[in-house]
């Protein structure tokens, strides 16, 4: 569908009705808009017409039309920007006949939501077609403020593959960040458990995070897991981590950081107040100093192992020259 943004169904969000995970991911929408999108056949579900009631599973593409701030329902005419077509395709680092890997630039979201317009990748997909029958799909997600890895399969076969991968949690994905403090011990394991209150509404103010563990088990919170490594220290202000997730929750890392008492440089939501002042540190910390470094996994088609490596964005680069890290 033209002008459409298409969206993998991920394990978390299996079993949600199509209508709610509409609604939660573009608050510009409401339940009636979403209906009649539905009946016009504007929202679709594996390229078939659909109904709001439809209930998720793994795997499914959804199809959702590029929508203007004054939603009616209407597919809109997408402008591209020209500038920021060639920022993605110079952002592109690894490409064969099934993938195309971009080392994400950070401040530039992976789909589309409250407030981000169509300046986001997934909007922008058309421009990294390079001949192909279709336009590519996202495989994963990463923040806005986080650079780094992001894979986009170039058919649905691909996307399908990867998508058991993902579930299987056969691929290794590995973070870099600047944390602010040292943790207790060099490298172990956090695990939690998050709920979406935790991801949109952080108790900041009673310091909630970073302060006190959000590990007892409800049904509404889903196990998050992650493996750190602390590779420098610069005394014990700030530390360089090495990040291994085997979930992939919402935010998990930048709450499992602020979690451990060492919150991640820049992250603005989950670092309390006192946490913000940076009256020793060389650079604005503007940024969100989180990078997704690299992903290793077995090519699902091709079958051999793949290892696809982003270089940092320049905000960590001179920061890590600062320090005297090597990189």
């Amino acid at each position: 569908m033209a002008n459409s943004q298409d969206i993998i169904v991920g394990i978390n969000d299996v079993d949600c009705r199509l209508s709610t995970w509409i609604i939660r991911n573009n608050k510009r929408l409401n339940f009636n808009t979403v209906n009649t999108l539905c009946r016009k056949g504007l929202i679709r579900i594996n390229g078939l017409k659909t109904q709001s009631s439809h209930k998720l599973v793994i795997g499914d593409v959804i199809s959702i039309p590029s929508l203007s701030n004054g939603i009616s329902g209407n597919e809109i005419e997408q402008k591209i920007d020209p500038e920021l077509a060639k920022l993605l395709r110079d952002s592109i680092i690894f490409k064969d006949k099934y993938l195309i890997a971009l080392n994400k630039p950070e401040g530039i979201a992976s789909q589309g939501g409250s407030g981000q317009g169509v300046r986001h990748i997934d909007a922008y997909k058309s421009t990294l077609q390079f001949g192909a029958n279709n336009a590519p799909r996202l495989i994963h997600r990463l923040d806005k403020d986080t650079s780094g890895v992001l894979l986009l399969a170039r058919d649905v076969k691909t996307a399908n593959a990867f998508s058991i991968l993902f579930k299987k949690k056969i691929v290794e994905k590995v973070y870099w960040a600047l944390v602010k403090g040292v943790p207790k011990k060099d490298e172990g394991k956090l695990e939690t458990y998050i709920g979406r209150a935790d991801i949109w509404k952080p108790n900041i103010k009673n310091k909630f995070i970073g302060r006190k563990k959000i590990s007892s088990y409800d049904e509404n919170k889903k196990r998050a897991l992650t493996y750190y490594k602390v590779i420098e220290k610069m005394g014990s202000q700030y530390s360089w981590v090495e990040l291994k997730p085997s979930t992939g929750r919402t935010h998990q890392l930048r709450i499992q950081c602020a979690e451990l008492g060492t919150p991640i440089i820049g992250d603005r939501k989950y670092m309390i107040n006192e946490d913000q002042n940076f009256k020793d540190f060389p650079l604005e910390a503007q940024k969100l100093f989180l990078h997704a470094r690299s992903l290793t996994f077995i090519h699902p088609i091709q079958k051999k192992r793949i290892n696809i490596e982003a270089k940092v964005p320049k905000h960590m680069f001179n920061l890590w020259k600062h320090f005297g890290w090597e990189v």
